[in-house]
């Protein structure tokens, strides 16, 4: 009975082990990844949406963009042409630099932001884009917390002014954002 037990310990654990680690098919068949340079943006009934160079349909799958040394720059997850799921930015040296997720186009519900050196410098919610909102809890460069913030229901446009201001999203853009959610331009 012991060698019949030992047995199960040796071959039985080890394979509901690994079992426990197995990708669900649903997350790695059909995941078609296309460089953001082969793609395309344009408004389609009032969306911006992504084609893949030569398509006619928007694009659903994963975008990446790469650093010029070659390590993953971004990997965000689309669905017929919109930012719909999973987000990550990375560093040059590959740690994650930023985790959220995309809902309908927008940077929304939880993020986790990181150093370079891999610790967490910050976590918290955001709506609408990057409008900070609720308690965000805040990390010195070895992960130790160092203060807790509220934004509150409306939300701190920090993010979003930065963004604007280095050019990175339109004015309409920005506008649209500040004006929908209640904040004097």
């Amino acid at each position: 009975m012991k060698k019949l037990n030992v047995l199960l310990i040796l071959f039985v654990l080890p394979v509901f082990v690994f079992a426990q680690n197995i990708v669900a098919m649903q997350d790695v068949e059909g995941r078609r990844e296309v460089s953001m340079n082969d793609v395309n943006g344009k408004t389609t009934n009032g969306e911006y949406k992504y084609y893949a160079k030569g398509e006619k349909d928007p694009f659903t799958g994963i975008l990446f963009s790469k650093h010029p040394n070659g390590n993953t720059s971004s990997w965000q997850e689309y669905v017929d042409g919109l930012g719909q799921g999973k987000w990550i930015n990375y560093y040059e040296n590959g740690n994650y630099k930023e985790i959220g997720n995309y809902h309908q186009n927008l940077v929304q519900g939880s993020i986790k932001k990181y150093y370079p050196n891999g610790k967490i410098k910050a976590e918290g919610n955001y709506k609408d884009w990057r409008i900070k909102v609720g308690l965000w809890n805040y990390f010195d460069e070895d992960g130790n917390l160092k203060y807790s913030k509220n934004f509150g229901e409306q939300g701190s446009i920090e993010e979003v002014q930065e963004y604007y201001e280095r050019g990175d999203i339109s004015y309409s853009w920005y506008y649209n954002i500040l004006t929908k959610n209640g904040f004097k331009i």
